[in-house]
C-alpha cells in the first residue's frame, strides 16, 4: 500500500464523519455544566468591559467600534483551545491600548483532543506511513468543525452578554460590530451596533 493510500485509508476509518460522534458528549456536557459554562463566559467578558470602561474614564480608549473574539491556532496543537477577546475604538488594529482576554473552550474542543489521542494509537497499524505531521494537519482541520460549534454556541450567548450591566457601563459606537474568528483573519459577524441595540437580535454575516 502506497502512503498516499494508507493515507486515504485512515482517513476514511478513523477521521470522516468521526466529528458527529463528538455532538453528544457536547451537548451533554453543556447540559450538565451549563449554568458554569455560561458564567465563566459572561465573567470574562465582563472582565473586558470593566477594564474599557476604566480606560476610557482615563481617556486613552475611545468609544468601542469593534469586538473580536478569535480562536488561537498555535494553542490547539496544544491541546489549548483559547479564544482571544479583544476590544477596539476607531483605530481598530491600530488600537495601542490592550483591553482583552482569554476564554477556553474545553467543554467543545475536549472530544478532539480525546479523539486526536486515539489517532496517535491508530496510526500505528500504518507503519510509518501516517505521520505526526498528518496527524497535525488533521487536527487543524477538524479544529474548525468545532470552532464553528463554537460560533454557534456564541450566538446563543449574545442576549446574555450584550445586557450585561458591564456593557451597559461601555462607551460604544452606534455602529459597533461584534465579529468572531481567527485572530487578525477572516471573521463572521455575529451582531452589529442596530441589533445590539434592540437586544441581541442575531445576524449572520461574512467579512
Amino acid at each position: 500500500m502506497s502512503r498516499q493510500a494508507a493515507l486515504d485509508d485512515f482517513l476514511e476509518r478513523h477521521v470522516f464523519d468521526k466529528w458527529l460522534e463528538d455532538l453528544e458528549p457536547i451537548g451533554k456536557a453543556l447540559s450538565e455544566q451549563g449554568e458554569s459554562i455560561e458564567t465563566g463566559l459572561c465573567d470574562t467578558f465582563d472582565t473586558v468591559w470593566i477594564r474599557t470602561a476604566e480606560l476610557q474614564k482615563q481617556g486613552t480608549k475611545g468609544d468601542i467600534h469593534y469586538v473580536y473574539i478569535s480562536l488561537l491556532r498555535t494553542g490547539i496543537m496544544e491541546n489549548i483551545p483559547c479564544y482571544r477577546i479583544d476590544v477596539h475604538d476607531h483605530n481598530w488594529y491600530l488600537d495601542t491600548v490592550d483591553c482583552s482576554a482569554l476564554w477556553r473552550a474545553d467543554f467543545i474542543f475536549e472530544p478532539l483532543f480525546r479523539r486526536m489521542a486515539g489517532l496517535e494509537t491508530a496510526k500505528t497499524a500504518y507503519a510509518r506511513k501516517v505521520t505526526p505531521m498528518d496527524l497535525a494537519r488533521i487536527q487543524q482541520i477538524e479544529a474548525v468543525k468545532y470552532h464553528l460549534l463554537t460560533v454557534e454556541f456564541m450566538k446563543s450567548m449574545l442576549p446574555l452578554l450584550l445586557n450585561s450591566s458591564a456593557y451597559r457601563q461601555v462607551a460604544k459606537s452606534p455602529n459597533i460590530r461584534w465579529m468572531m474568528g481567527e485572530f487578525r483573519d477572516q471573521s463572521e459577524l455575529l451582531v452589529d451596533g442596530e441589533r445590539a441595540a434592540n437586544g441581541g437580535t442575531i445576524g449572520v454575516d461574512n467579512e
